[in-house]
């Protein structure tokens, strides 16, 4: 009995890995193709990628690639809307500025190993959800004692951070179903869309403003984001 006992154990143990195995092949396969991207984010969601989806006006349309390198670059497409003006109030006076079209990608990033086991954490998708989901006290409480363990030489440092996950207690993130392995996004009246998308270990924004209203935006950003994952999927 107690050989049956552990040979169950045995059992278990090899089938769990071989279950992982499968899943981690593609997850290092899909962090190896964006690595292979370079950061070229033009390259990643491309012009020819927009005009699938939705119209381009060509006089007034104009790209920027950012000066940044890396993670903290961008590459944006702007173009004129049929949308009216929007306003804002400086010094006492309003100002009025072209609502435009605008679609961004950027914050292309690599989860790590050691960043899972830095904030506690057994997977992307979990390390994901925590940073864009809807914290409890205790998770709250949570993030603050690994900060507190990784800025422990840096009280300075320490203060920026709390003051981040402060502010991440008051995100308002909603899940998008169906999107990578997971996808959250909010609304902003000025800027639209933004999205946030994992598959595997990689993670990126879109940052669309297309429509003047939520729904017909998102559904352009989902859109767009599957161009992105289509890349490396």
């Amino acid at each position: 009995m107690k050989n049956l006992f552990y040979s169950t154990l045995i059992l278990a143990f090899f089938a769990s890995c071989a279950n992982k195995e499968p899943k981690l092949e593609k997850e290092n396969a899909i962090a190896t193709c964006f690595k292979a991207m370079d950061y070229k984010y033009e390259t990643l969601l491309t012009k020819a990628d927009i005009a699938k989806h939705i119209a381009i006006d060509e006089e007034s349309y104009k790209m920027e690639i950012s000066s940044t390198k890396g993670e903290y670059g961008s590459c944006t497409y702007e173009w004129k809307s049929n949308r009216p003006d929007l306003e804002m109030e400086l010094l006492g006076q309003i100002i009025k500025y072209a609502d435009v079209n605008r679609v961004e990608l950027n914050m292309l990033t690599f989860y790590s190993k050691s960043e899972l086991e830095l904030y506690s954490q057994s997977s992307a998708l979990s390390l994901f959800d925590q940073t864009y989901k809807k914290l409890s006290q205790e998770e709250y409480n949570q993030l603050l004692t690994n900060l507190e363990k990784e800025y422990a030489n840096n009280p300075a440092g320490l203060a920026t951070a709390k003051g981040f996950l402060d502010q991440r207690m008051q995100f308002a993130y909603r899940v998008q179903e169906n999107l990578g392995d997971r996808a959250y996004w909010k609304w902003h009246e000025e800027h639209g869309i933004e999205l946030v998308v994992l598959t595997g270990m990689v993670h990126f924004t879109i940052e669309a403003k297309v429509a003047a209203t939520e729904g017909p935006a998102l559904d352009a950003a989902v859109k767009f984001a599957q161009e992105v994952l289509a890349k490396c999927n």
